[in-house]
């Protein structure tokens, strides 16, 4: 890799809230698996077991409801008992966390599975918490998005973090062509889970399925700018370049199990470690972050690509994605 990786200073303070983005077939289970090992909740764009989702004390839900509804109404139900308070505390954050998602400018739906119950209440979570602070959302979380497009994402959050370094920012990439096959495989329900009820998805998977060979599926894909996860190392060029964002790969993340290196990987965690502020081992966390019980994992390996690809493909392959390669240091 020639892209240079270093850790950003930002003091030796442990962060309390971390925003993953993790490009879409870039191994956003390795860096989950990661988060969660160092301690933090994890909630955003992803498949998120029910344990593994943020737990609110109850001064943060007394926080979040009267974010959300105002305080008439937070203590209106405070006095309807704990178990009425605790029900609407959960109910405002996943109000909250779905207004702060659209915030981020991600759409209304989440592409794997949750279900959104109460857009009433999201609607007034927008509207009443549009000038707040993300340092207002709840401690030891870290947010799962696939993208973070600066022409998007709400100007009060670009503020506050270019102010204040918080939140902290880690960005998850991977070869390009790699991420074209292991979207293709996802989107053709080859994962342990399959790729779940979003209707994008369902859409392509239709296309993919009615071609008759992985060659016609990959040129296919190569060629629709509209194909999941096209054009997305473009629009995240930022992230790559700013010195308040922390970079890695799924080259570097994945270790030995995954056709990397384990010094590489521990190298990465230590980064990680150090960026966010945890106390932990190193060598420790690096051995438990490759799972292949991830929801999305196939095969998990660098170079796929270079078995899959026919030379029509390659060929394809290095005229569609040449400036990507390039930029993020890849060989063509």
């Amino acid at each position: 890799m020639t892209v240079q990786q270093q850790v950003p200073d930002v003091g030796g303070i442990r962060a309390e809230r971390v925003v993953v983005v993790s490009l879409m077939k870039s191994g956003t289970h390795l860096v989950q698996e990661l988060m969660l090992a160092l301690g933090y909740k994890i909630y955003g764009q992803s498949r998120i077991p029910q344990e593994n989702r943020p737990i609110l004390g109850d001064g943060t839900r007394d926080r979040v409801v009267r974010m959300v509804h105002g305080d008439q109404a937070a203590d209106a139900l405070r006095a309807q008992g704990e178990e009425a308070f605790r029900a609407g505390a959960d109910q405002a954050w996943e109000a909250l966390g779905w207004a702060w998602q659209q915030r981020l400018g991600m759409p209304l739906v989440n592409r794997y599975g949750a279900q959104l119950t109460h857009t009433e209440a999201v609607d007034q979570a927008l509207r009443r918490t549009s000038g707040t602070p993300f340092s207002w959302t709840p401690e030891n979380t870290c947010w799962i998005v696939p993208e973070l497009d600066i022409k998007k994402v709400d100007g009060k959050f670009i503020e506050e973090w270019t102010s204040t370094g918080e939140p902290r920012i880690l960005f998850m990439y991977r070869d390009p062509r790699d991420m074209v096959l292991s979207m293709v495989n996802f989107l053709l329900g080859k994962t342990a889970k399959g790729f779940g009820n979003f209707s994008e998805f369902q859409i392509f998977n239709n296309i993919l399925a009615a071609k008759g060979s992985l060659e016609e599926r990959l040129l296919y894909a190569l060629s629709d700018p509209a194909f999941p996860g096209s054009g997305d190392h473009e629009r995240m060029l930022w992230l790559l370049n700013h010195p308040k964002v922390c970079n890695i790969s799924f080259e570097e993340m994945v270790g030995a199990r995954g056709g990397g290196s384990a010094e590489a990987q521990l190298d990465t965690v230590r980064r990680v470690i150090e960026f966010v502020g945890a106390d932990a081992d190193p060598e420790k966390t690096a051995d438990g972050i490759f799972s292949r019980d991830s929801f999305s994992f196939f095969k998990g390996q660098i170079g796929s690509w270079r078995e899959a690809f026919t030379p029509r493909v390659e060929q394809l392959a290095h005229e569609r994605l040449a400036k990507a390669l390039e930029l993020y240091g890849y060989q063509a």
